[in-house]
């Protein structure tokens, strides 16, 4: 199933790469039907239609996006996850997000890299 609808999505898809493409270490690939965005081999966050899901935020700030944007429970082949859908529809919407996302991607770069 496609999650991401690219002639849907393309300005804002264009505007979400022109900013996160150019931090260090940031790459895009399509996955499991959705963009996917990378800061080395980290999730960083996915493009899915109308909507961002940013990995990994700490509760107060998934509280904050979801109180100023809404959005709801990102659903997969029929399973409801823990991963919240924050509404894009416009690019003032991208607006409000752009700072979770670069907190995201500075909380990924503070971890140390596991040692095996």
């Amino acid at each position: 199933m496609k999650y991401f609808d690219e002639l849907k999505m393309a300005d804002i898809q264009k505007a979400f790469d022109s900013e996160v493409l150019v931090w260090k270490g940031v790459t895009s690939k399509p996955m499991m039907g959705c963009q996917c965005y990378f800061r080395g081999r980290k999730f960083l966050c996915f493009l899915v239609t109308d909507g961002i899901v940013l990995m990994k935020l700490s509760d107060k700030d998934q509280d904050e996006l979801k109180t100023r944007l809404g959005g709801k429970p990102f659903e997969m082949a029929g399973q409801t996850g823990r991963l919240w859908v924050t509404p894009l529809k416009a690019l003032k919407d991208l607006k409000q997000v752009m700072p979770f996302v670069k907190k995201r991607y500075e909380e990924i770069a503070s971890t140390k890299p596991k040692t095996h």
